[in-house]
């Protein structure tokens, strides 16, 4: 797998993280409609891939993995593989990742905890269950 590729994914999945935990906030502790929130954010500075074509949450987009229980899609295992690849490539060239590092550990205990076969945007979901939301 070359270096641009696993940069790539690194950018993609932390992305994913960070849309999935200001979903988190906005969406369950300050009741925000899903919908009409991914309708302000993909028409601010925020849109992004796992906002406007990937969306994590259940019933705003169909045809995506959280439009069905997430399956189908990237696999969790295979995304905790990925971001290990770039944390050994980031531990090699000495450079800092602390958002890819933070995504790598909690895609692993995704992993441990029954996801596996989950598409990666079940990150949502978990989060949600380990807040207890």
């Amino acid at each position: 797998m070359t270096l641009c590729f696993l940069c790539v994914k690194l950018v993609t999945r932390v992305l994913m993280w960070l849309n999935i935990n200001m979903l988190s906030l906005t969406l369950y502790r300050l009741g925000l409609d899903p919908k009409l929130l991914a309708k302000i954010l993909n028409m601010s500075s925020g849109r992004c891939w796992s906002s406007d074509t990937y969306n994590p949450v259940p019933g705003v987009m169909e045809g995506v993995p959280s439009a069905n229980n997430y399956q189908g899609g990237f696999g969790t295992t295979l995304m905790a593989k990925d971001l290990g690849l770039a944390q050994d490539s980031a531990t090699n060239t000495k450079t800092p990742t602390p958002l890819g590092s933070l995504s790598h550990q909690i895609y692993r205990l995704m992993c441990a905890k029954g996801y596996a076969q989950k598409d990666f945007s079940s990150v949502f979901q978990f989060l949600r269950e380990e807040e207890n939301l």
